[in-house]
């Protein structure tokens, strides 16, 4: 069974399973956080829970981006795990203790029992690790926990400019995943391609992501940032560059 991402247009190039892990990954400005709050509400709207973990803001910033893109941020049906929670003071300050960050979602798992779940950022959590395996050991327990659960689950990634055309900053967490969402920049424009989708076909090719405060849709469609730049549109013939 597939459901709405709050994406609009995105069922046009793929159907996502209700209980797929994915994850949108960019750089700053490519519109992460308005994906992953109407990710989360366009399941709550239809009923659902939805639970943001957030390992960047705090619960008051988070409340006031839900506010400012129409939703309601003081629905029963709606909880943040705050980034402040999860910490411990150390030697260089404020520091994420992963237990804390895992305690945290399994009591929310149990007790509020969301169906849907945003991580924001995967990457700031897998910074904790200092090995690779270990890293890939984290993050496939914590999309683990999300199945055994049945929820959906949204990862964000964050990812520096000097590697923009990645979508994400630790590539391990691109093999843990159902579904990889890439977001580029292109003169001035948003741009949405899927990298990944496990299982299932999809179109490849790329999309304008238009982000209003009423909504995130998809837009036109070409085969690479050069046809974007030259203005052609969904029947260009470059191939594919990145």
């Amino acid at each position: 069974m597939s459901f709405h991402t709050g994406i609009q247009g995105l069922e046009e190039l793929v159907e996502v399973p209700d209980d797929y892990i994915l994850m949108a990954g960019g750089t700053p400005g490519t519109g992460k956080s308005a994906i992953a709050i109407d990710y989360l509400f366009a399941g709550i709207e239809n009923g659902e829970k939805g639970l943001y973990v957030t390992l960047t803001q705090s619960k008051e910033e988070i409340q006031e981006s839900v506010d400012l893109r129409g939703h309601n941020s003081k629905s029963e049906d709606f909880k943040i795990q705050e980034a402040t929670d999860l910490m411990r003071a150390g030697s260089g300050g404020q520091v994420f203790e992963p237990e804390k960050v895992i305690d945290g979602l399994r009591r929310n798992l149990n007790q509020f029992e969301p169906d849907r779940i945003v991580f924001d950022t995967i990457t700031k959590y897998l910074m904790i690790f200092d090995a690779e395996p270990v890293m890939r050991e984290h993050a496939n327990s914590l999309v683990s926990r999300l199945k055994e659960k049945d929820a959906a689950g949204l990862f964000i990634a964050e990812v520096p400019f000097s590697k923009a055309k990645q979508p994400s900053r630790y590539e391990i967490a691109e093999f843990v995943v159902d579904g990889l969402f890439r977001l580029q920049q292109m003169d001035d424009k948003n741009i949405f391609d899927i990298l990944k989708m496990k299982g299932l076909g999809y179109d490849s090719k790329k999309h304008v992501l238009e982000i209003t405060d009423e909504d995130v849709k998809l837009t036109e469609a070409f085969e690479d940032l050069d046809s974007l730049d030259e203005g052609s549109s969904d029947d260009g013939n470059n191939s594919d560059e990145v």
